[in-house]
């Protein structure tokens, strides 16, 4: 096997089984302690079952990730790594502070805030963009900071408003990291001038959790024995915002070398990152415009996700998560091939008109379930 491809399998392997492993008893031990979910409300589930899964799924990736560190020793800026291990575990806390007992809203957008802002401190932020005739426009600093934390806080939002039945926070997640994992592992070269982590490592990291996640996936399948809550959904939402502005870095120096020697360069290099978490944006997004025209706080609790309006058509809680997870591959591969042929401001025009089509159809089908019940 490969070196390349050695490391990234045993670091799969390591998260997979940790999680494999240990999510059983951890699950006995919330049940013995009755640390449990009371169903009621907004949720779906019947009963009371575990949650504070998402302590497993971190641990599981700090895991795979240290013992790749010491068995193949990567190079990687390790005060920058150790950096951003804080800032994941803060969010790991304030997931748990709120699983435990309920954090009021303010107080989790505080320190998305907090978190959000030491990510573009360290140099984790949006910079650029390419628009008409391949042209690369810096954005300001201050707007930087404002759109970074801005985006922070809308994945950690959007992710957790999709953990809304069994296995689809955890399907959507590894949809992201894989092709996060693939562009990583393929395409980015460490040539990059940013070089706060290397491509190598950022390749692992996503393995990693992938892994955990699989792991945790074998638990919190319909039906779930335990939720990965908001401290999962917390901690995940914090990498998947790391992975997705790293590679942007990445992408203006991203080559695809062809047989014939013909270089070709990612024309778009945010837009396209983001469509790989299309889906839990969209969705977000749709339900709180529909709040806004109903007179109603964006933030008010209702059953109006994509997720609720399948499970009303009577999809099982299983093709549901499988059929939310097929859209958001297919508008990833999509998104992959048209990242070579438009710049971002053409690929967000065509993110925009999507968006309408999506809420279109949703919206149909909306309407169809209610002539049904009439």
């Amino acid at each position: 096997m490969d070196m390349n491809v050695l490391p990234i399998f045993v670091t799969f392997l390591v998260a997979f089984i940790v999680c494999w492993v240990l999510m059983p008893p951890f699950i006995n031990i919330m049940e013995k302690y009755r640390i449990l979910d009371k169903s009621g409300g907004r949720k779906i589930h019947s009963g009371y079952t575990a949650h504070l899964g998402g302590v497993i799924i971190a641990l599981s990736f700090s895991v795979a990730i240290v013992s790749t560190l010491f068995t193949y020793r990567q190079e990687v800026a390790l005060l920058r790594m150790l950096y951003f291990a804080i800032l994941m575990l803060i969010m790991l806390f304030v997931g748990i502070r709120d699983d435990m007992n309920n954090l009021s809203p303010m107080a989790k957008l505080c320190f998305e805030i907090m978190v959000g802002f030491a990510m573009a401190y360290a140099g984790l932020k949006i910079t650029d963009f390419t628009t008409f005739n391949n042209t690369v426009v810096h954005i300001p600093e201050f707007l930087s900071y404002a759109l970074t934390i801005f985006f922070f806080i809308v994945i950690c939002n959007s992710y957790n408003l999709i953990d809304g039945i069994d296995g689809q926070a955890g399907m959507q997640a590894i949809n992201t990291f894989l092709f996060i994992f693939l562009f990583f592992f393929i395409y980015a070269e460490d040539s990059s001038p940013f070089t706060m982590l290397t491509s190598d490592f950022m390749s692992m990291m996503c393995v990693a959790i992938i892994g955990s996640l699989l792991g945790f996936l074998k638990f919190n399948w319909q039906k779930a024995r335990v939720f990965m809550g908001d401290t999962g959904s917390l901690f995940i939402g914090t990498m998947i915002t790391i992975v997705l502005i790293m590679a942007t870095k990445y992408a203006f120096a991203c080559t695809f070398l062809v047989d014939n020697g013909y270089i070709i360069r990612l024309k778009s290099t945010v837009v396209p990152f983001v469509c790989f978490f299309y889906l839990p944006l969209a969705d977000t997004l749709r339900v709180f415009v529909g709040r806004v025209l109903k007179k109603k706080s964006p933030f008010s609790a209702d059953k109006t996700h994509i997720h609720h309006i399948l499970l009303h058509l009577g999809y099982s809680h299983q093709r549901i998560t499988l059929t939310t997870f097929t859209i958001s591959f297919l508008i990833s591969v999509i998104s992959v091939a048209l990242a070579f042929v438009l710049n971002d401001v053409e690929f967000a025009i065509v993110l925009v008109l999507s968006w309408f089509v999506y809420v279109y159809v949703i919206y149909s089908v909306a309407r169809k379930l209610l002539h049904k019940k009439l």
